[in-house]
């Protein structure tokens, strides 16, 4: 028999075990290879829950079901077939929010869909919500929030007029990048978001929200400093590409250059 564990050893498993959940750790593997997805596809097992006492079956709460994996072609798929049913942002939004294959979104505390002045002339695009926005439960909280109404700030805005969101709506394991099967099925809602909301402007902040909108691979430097149509449905928006907010708040050399595209997009919007 092992004997049991030290404290000091659980307390070291228990941080062993949060860090893998930040770092997006979220499934056990063996030695043997498994095909998810076939797994997924068969018929549950039906599990015969033991009889609750009479007295407690008002509390008891419904058994909850585990999540379908499905094939990242398959998601993407399903995920332009639910973004385009959407009439209305707040059809959207629920649609988004109840998507059984968007990635990440059982791992993380808040929906964050959007923040500002829908239908504003100017919107923003960057790619997830941080930590800040995480814990607080508000999108665009954080102190990339504040560098951003800064630089609206200094093109004439804020959040009265315009209108803030992201590409994803949850906020990812340790913050990182999303995976290009990610970026598949997180644009259909992406692309239907600017179709209903009709922005004259569009400001991409970071390669996800770029590539997504852009449908390019290409890398953020050959992209900055012009301006791209970019067609959501029957929509057409001025398109700007910026380096990730992230990025700016870190490395203040980047402040020209942002300056000079700020000066761009406030020129375009007559101001």
């Amino acid at each position: 028999m092992n004997p049991a564990p030290t404290p000091e050893t659980r307390a070291a498993l228990l941080a062993l075990l949060d860090w893998y959940v930040e770092s997006g750790v979220d499934l056990a593997l063996d030695d043997a290879a498994h095909d998810r997805y076939a797994d997924s596809a068969r018929a549950p097992v039906t599990l015969v829950a033991a009889p609750v006492p009479p007295a407690r079956e008002a509390a008891a709460a419904p058994r909850a079901r585990a999540p379908v994996i499905a094939p990242p072609d398959e998601a993407a798929r399903a995920a332009q077939a639910a973004a385009a049913q959407a009439e209305t942002l707040d059809a959207l939004a629920a649609a988004l929010a109840d998507f059984p294959h968007a990635p990440f979104r059982d791992m993380a505390q808040h929906f964050l869909f959007s923040a500002g002045t829908a239908g504003a002339p100017v919107m923003v695009f960057d790619a997830a919500p941080g930590a800040t926005e995480e814990s607080s439960g508000e999108a665009f909280s954080g102190l990339s929030a504040r560098l951003l109404d800064n630089m609206l700030a200094a093109i004439g805005r804020n959040r009265d007029s315009a209108y803030l969101a992201y590409a994803a709506a949850w906020r990812p394991p340790g913050d990182r990048p999303l995976t290009p099967q990610e970026m598949a099925i997180f644009a259909p809602f992406a692309r239907r978001h600017v179709a209903l909301a009709r922005p004259q402007a569009l400001l991409l902040f970071g390669e996800t929200p770029a590539r997504m909108l852009l449908d390019t691979s290409e890398p953020l430097g050959p992209l900055r400093g012009k301006a791209f149509d970019i067609r959501c449905g029957e929509h057409v928006a001025k398109g700007y590409v910026f380096n990730g907010l992230a990025a700016i708040l870190k490395s203040w050399s980047l402040k020209p250059t942002v300056w000079r595209d700020l000066r761009m997009v406030a020129a375009a919007l007559g101001g």
